[in-house]
């Protein structure tokens, strides 16, 4: 009894030791962003320019999300563009499938449709546009 006692006793007097997660400096914040590859159809560059300035950029802007920035690809086979959006709340936003930033986006999007039906048809359009994506994400590093 008394073995396991000191095998006990050891642990703890090191962790009582240890310096306190309080007393440690506060990590500056990072900034999460979404980093998503497109490689569009054949000829569907301007048609979807135009349903990401016309739906989703508004939608982002009235949900209260930061803009996206796109950058379009030269000299690149595999893809045509990239759009690189900040990531509300960072990592944490990954802990939900329904985050409150996604629903509020979701919303302003049926209504610039004109509802649910239309916005699953402009989704569908949209998906024939893309022939292949890449997402990822990455952050700031204080």
């Amino acid at each position: 009894m008394l073995k396991f006692a000191s095998l006990l006793a050891a642990p703890a007097i090191l962790a009582c030791s240890a310096t306190p997660a309080l007393a440690q400096e506060a990590e500056e914040p990072r900034t999460t962003y979404r980093v998503t590859m497109i490689d569009l159809a054949d000829g569907a560059d301007e048609r979807w320019a135009e349903m990401h300035e016309t739906m989703v950029v508004p939608a982002r802007a009235a949900a209260g999300l930061a803009p996206e920035t796109v950058h379009w690809i030269m000299m690149n086979p595999e893809y045509d563009l990239m759009v690189v959006s900040e990531v509300p709340r960072g990592m944490s936003s990954f802990d939900t499938h329904a985050n409150p930033e996604r629903a509020a986006f979701v919303a302003q999007l049926v209504q610039i449709a004109g509802g649910e039906d239309e916005l699953e048809a402009l989704g569908e359009e949209l998906d024939g546009l893309i022939e292949d994506t890449m997402v990822f994400h990455s952050h700031t590093h204080p």
